[in-house]
């Protein structure tokens, strides 16, 4: 045993040849560190939600669309159904950017509002309060502990402090929570309680079904009850009391565990989701790469089998088995297996802030330090270590000494294993460069689609003026800046959204989305009026509509007046040319627009929109200190290319993932490339001097020996593009605007695989090829 553990030898062998030993360890501890950080991520998004007591009695209830419902909807389905022991609705996000006071102290905030039962539903910890009682009363807040210390400081106690959350109410700090994560909740500054929101929102309220699609209705059933098989029930009632059903917008019910409800398909919601394929498309990105790095070590051992076999054939003629050769062998590669782990978690630790900019996500180490994990590290760096060294050590406790003497032990080791890797390894690779080539162009082709509007240099505020004074001092400020040509108003944009208004005309139903504006954002935005009826607007329920609303209520283009059920006449005060709502994958919606002049008293604007010149880096920063100034807060704003852009943040990101992971290919390729032509080279040294005796010239030669690797790639090339083809058309398919498959893609993709194999063989082919004939077989 005492002479097994004596590694003087390897570590001799490793400093001797330090290019092997880098290679080896470089590529072990690169893969290591991707599998590191996808572990940890991915065991992240899998415990979503799972540390909150009563999880497994918690549900969602919602529609086809999504976990949406009115702030009544839980209290009634509670009054109705046994089944049900509390009710939670919850509005997550209706009240970002909040301006909230402590003294002369300004902040924005986040404010999630919540009933008083939040805490029996969800187990957050609380650093200061009691959880049974922070919600107690309808005055009570619980603030996040980063909110804490931006407030009040680091040290200061933050429970009995009042808050002021509007120009006349307050609330009193009852606790602080730790921030809210892994969780479907939404990180939040503070937690309100659900009463107060009418304050805000007069569609928000325990009496008011209006706004039918802000909160979100938690229930908690009774032990062992199921809510489940009453969705049918609940349908027929709520056809009875709410009325997207009454008017057939929602046609379903749905009943969702709090287990299932991360990585839940809706189509829209207001809480965070997961995407279940994104992370087994990690999981496979990091498994792929570790099976890369394993093959490649194999491919370089077994190049260095002559040297090793020369040291173990020593070791046998001095009373060694086959068996104590084969266990240090092993030994050797759990060794190299431990170092490069230990590189990974070094290499995972620095590379964490780009993965959670990369992911969008807070990966946490420190969570990986538990015996769990520790026992799971120590599994993987036996199974790496058993696995890269297994056949290496099979292939060189075998040799016979005799045959190591002659020189036939290098002759008669086999290349199937590395020829078929090399094939694998550039299938891989071509398909990975192809299919982040085409995701980039159609992410690329949808961010850039035309909108029917105008995106460039336009940057979009949220309305953070506390008064007409400060809005008029800002906006003069504003048109003094050479960097500011227009500002407007508006209640929303056309990417953002704004107010829905869903009515029934002739017995048909119809969701509209209502934009009001002041003319000089109609202007900005390069919206067009196709027809002008001429009309004076004499109150606010007078229109232009959208050429998609005309044909949507089968209306001529001449048409004077619409009647939505339950409304009076609406006058048509033109018609709109359509542009697209939201993104360009999105469904659309008609449109119903008004203008509205926000500069009179009291008017209260969504959104700011102000168009600049030259440098948009450079006219942020100084429409940020002109605002400021004004409001004493921070300055948030957006352009709105930008955020057309952000909202393909989940696409790119996997292209970005599809990148990296085909880099990292490309460069294990080199690696086992550099390996295989070391090898192969090194048995054919023979061959190539008795060629070169019999007349072949270098060039031919080095023709032959450099075809030998590119016919590898030929073949992968082969085998990639319809699988790569076939896999991209059913990604396209998910998108309504898409661009049509190309074979430059591929062949662009195959090219580049050829030229890095040619550059990694290129060098040791060309030294065969000039090699003397005389010292090769010397040598022999």
């Amino acid at each position: 045993m005492n002479n097994l553990l004596n590694m003087k030898s390897f570590l001799k062998f490793l400093s001797r040849n330090k290019v092997y030993t880098a290679i080896d360890v470089f590529g072990l501890s690169i893969s290591l560190m991707f599998v590191i950080l996808i572990a940890v991520y991915t065991v992240q998004e899998l415990s979503v939600d799972k540390f909150h007591v009563n999880r497994d009695r918690i549900c969602v209830i919602g529609n086809e669309d999504g976990p949406a419902t009115a702030v009544p909807i839980p209290y009634r389905l509670q009054e109705r159904y046994p089944e049900i022991e509390k009710v939670c609705p919850v509005i997550p996000n209706n009240l970002d950017n909040h301006q909230v006071f402590y003294g002369d102290k300004k902040l924005k905030a986040s404010l999630m509002c919540a009933d008083s039962t939040f805490f029996d539903f969800f187990s957050f910890k609380l650093l200061e309060g009691d959880p049974d009682r922070a919600l107690q009363d309808r005055y009570n807040a619980v603030i996040s502990e980063t909110f804490a210390r931006k407030m009040f400081g680091q040290e200061a106690d933050a429970v009995g402090k009042s808050i002021r959350i509007s120009d006349s109410t307050s609330v009193i700090v009852t606790g602080v929570m730790e921030d809210i994560r892994k969780s479907v909740l939404p990180y939040t500054d503070m937690l309100i309680r659900i009463e107060r929101m009418g304050e805000f929102n007069g569609g928000l309220t325990k009496t008011t079904d209006n706004n039918a699609g802000a909160t979100v209705g938690f229930l908690m059933l009774h032990e062992g009850a199921d809510l489940s098989n009453r969705a049918d029930d609940i349908h027929t009632y709520f056809k009875e009391i709410f009325w997207p059903y009454k008017i057939d917008v929602w046609k379903g019910v749905t009943v969702t565990p709090l287990n299932e409800l991360y990585f839940k398909d809706f189509q829209w919601s207001t809480l965070e989701r997961g995407d279940r394929n994104f992370v087994l498309v990690l999981m496979s990105v990091g498994i792929l790469i570790l099976i890369f790095a394993i093959f490649n070590y194999i491919n370089l051992t077994v190049a260095q089998a002559s040297q090793r076999a020369k040291e173990m054939a020593t070791r046998r003629l001095l009373g060694s088995s086959r068996m104590e050769l084969f266990l240090r062998l092993m030994m050797e590669s759990l060794l190299l297996t431990l170092v490069s782990f230990l590189f990974g978690v070094l290499l995972a630790i620095a590379a964490v802030p780009y993965a959670n900019e990369l992911l969008d996500t807070r990966i946490s180490l420190t969570e990986a330090c538990t015996p769990v994990w520790f026992a799971v590290a120590a599994g993987i760096i036996l199974l790496i270590g058993t696995l890269s060294g297994l056949l290496p050590a099979l292939l060189i406790s075998a040799s016979k000494p005799i045959e190591v003497v002659r020189g036939t032990f290098r002759r008669q080791t086999k290349m199937v294993f590395s020829k078929c890797f090399i094939t694998f390894q550039n299938t891989i690779t071509i398909a990975t460069l192809a299919a982040a080539l085409i995701m980039g162009v159609q992410i690329h082709h949808m961010i850039t689609a035309p909108l029917g509007y105008n995106t460039r240099n336009i940057l979009v505020a949220e309305n953070q003026f506390r008064s007409d004074s400060e809005k008029t001092a800002a906006m003069d400020g504003l048109r003094q800046l050479t960097c500011v040509k227009s500002i407007g108003f508006s209640n929303g944009t056309p990417f953002s959204g704004t107010n829905n208004l869903t009515g029934v005309y002739e017995g048909k139903s119809l969701s509209f989305q209502q934009m009001v504006l002041d003319s000089a954002a109609f202007k900005m935005l390069g919206l067009e009026i196709v027809q002008d009826n001429q009309v004076a607007s004499g109150n606010n329920w007078s229109w232009y509509l959208s050429e998609r609303a005309l044909r949507d209520m089968e209306l001529p283009l001449n048409a004077q007046s619409f009647n939505l059920e339950g409304n009076d006449p609406a006058p048509i005060l033109g018609v709109l040319k359509d542009f697209q709502l939201r993104r360009i994958t999105d469904e659309s919606s008609p449109v119903m627009l008004r203008f509205r002049d926000f500069n009179q008293p009291n008017s209260w604007p969504w959104n700011i929109l102000i168009e600049v010149e030259g440098d948009p880096f450079t006219a942020y920063k100084e429409i940020a200190r002109i605002v400021e100034d004004v409001t004493k807060v921070e300055f948030e704003a957006k352009y709105l290319d930008s955020e057309i852009q952000e909202s393909f943040d989940s696409q790119i990101r996997l292209v970005k993932i599809v990148v990296i992971f085909a880099l990292i290919a490309i460069l294990i390729s080199l690696l086992g490339l550099l390996a295989m032509s070391t090898y192969f080279i090194q048995q054919r040294a023979q061959e190539v001097a008795v060629r070169k005796v019999f007349g072949s010239d270098n060039k031919s030669i080095l023709f032959r020996l450099v075809g030998t690797f590119l016919i590898y790639v030929v073949i992968a090339f082969v085998i990639a593009t319809p699988l790569v083809w076939y896999a991209m058309k059913e990604w396209l398919s998910g998108y309504s605007y898409r661009i049509s498959l190309n074979p430059l893609y591929f062949i662009a993709a195959g090219l580049f695989c050829l030229l890095i194999s040619f550059a990694a063989v290129v060098v040791q082919s060309f030294q065969a090829a000039n090699a003397n004939p005389v010292d090769s077989v010397a040598n022999k």
